[in-house]
């Protein structure tokens, strides 16, 4: 009966031991499900938002393209005004031309030589330089070898345009600020009589013809990019339309005259009196 009563307790105590170390295992069972999940969520999110990021990424880039092409258009759509005055005074004898009006002629001859550089906001193509590292990941090489082609076509096209604008309004200036170096009646017809101009006039038709061109052939670029990424034309629509969005605030902007003041004299600025002083007795 003693040896019962004895040992009783430890029977008691040795259950005890395996609950705690039981419990223990429970509750580290529970933190690695916890932790392994919490790793899982946050990853998937991860995941998630390098997903979102990437495609607003694309949108930027496709949307930048679109726009690119778009400004070709704008102007192409000027300079379709000025072919036809081009082909018009280069089928006109100049010497006829000098019986116009001056101001008439100068006019007409100004819009025909008028021409616009072609300017690009790189922004998109800079966010998309930084991120390649993300694309190259993802093996999103087609899309990334589609676009890097569009950009190295958008710079392309950016520096033969602005050269052939840059060559013209040189000769331009050129005779503008030496007009007695050069014959003619006027200064818009020496201009008309100068061979390299005549030359860049001659061309004119196959440059809006060629910019045209480039701005489709962008577009057909941009949807092989869409068709890559999976992204629809209603989508890019909608993404450029929100981007070009005029910002509206109740406040007005700025009034620019208010900031600019009288230009204050030196003798009326009480610092510099002690230095005019000086100045004035040393003479």
């Amino acid at each position: 009966m003693g040896i019962s009563l004895f040992r009783h307790p430890k029977i008691r105590l040795s259950g005890g031991h395996k609950d705690f170390w039981k419990q223990i295992g429970m509750i580290i069972i529970g933190t690695t499900i916890s932790l392994v999940f919490t790793v899982w969520a946050s990853t998937l999110l991860d995941k998630r938002q390098r997903a979102k990021d990437r495609r607003l990424s694309a949108l930027m880039v496709m949307g930048n393209i679109d726009s690119f092409a778009g400004s070709l258009d704008v102007i192409v759509k000027r300079q379709k005004h000025a072919d036809t005055l081009c082909i018009w005074l280069l089928a006109c004898p100049i010497d006829e031309l000098e019986k116009m009006p001056k101001a008439k002629l100068s006019n007409l001859v100004s819009e025909a030589l008028s021409n616009s550089f072609i300017v690009y906001d790189k922004t998109a193509e800079k966010i998309f330089s930084n991120n390649i590292e993300t694309w190259k990941n993802m093996g999103n090489f087609q899309f990334i070898n589609n676009v890097g082609d569009c950009f190295n076509r958008m710079h392309s096209i950016e520096e033969y345009w602005n050269t052939m604008v840059k060559e013209n309004d040189d000769l331009i200036d050129k005779i503008t600020n030496n007009p007695d170096q050069y014959p003619g009646k006027y200064v818009c017809t020496k201009w008309l009589r100068n061979p390299g101009i005549r030359n860049n006039m001659k061309l004119h038709h196959s440059w809006v013809c060629w910019l045209s061109y480039q701005a489709e052939y962008m577009r057909y670029m941009n949807r092989q990019n869409m068709s890559v990424i999976n992204i629809s034309q209603e989508e890019l629509d909608e993404f450029v339309k929100e981007y070009k969005k005029e910002i509206v605030l109740e406040e007005k902007e700025p009034d620019q005259d208010k900031f600019y003041t009288p230009l204050n004299l030196f003798d009326s600025l009480a610092s510099l009196q002690a230095i005019q002083d000086q100045l004035d007795k040393a003479k």
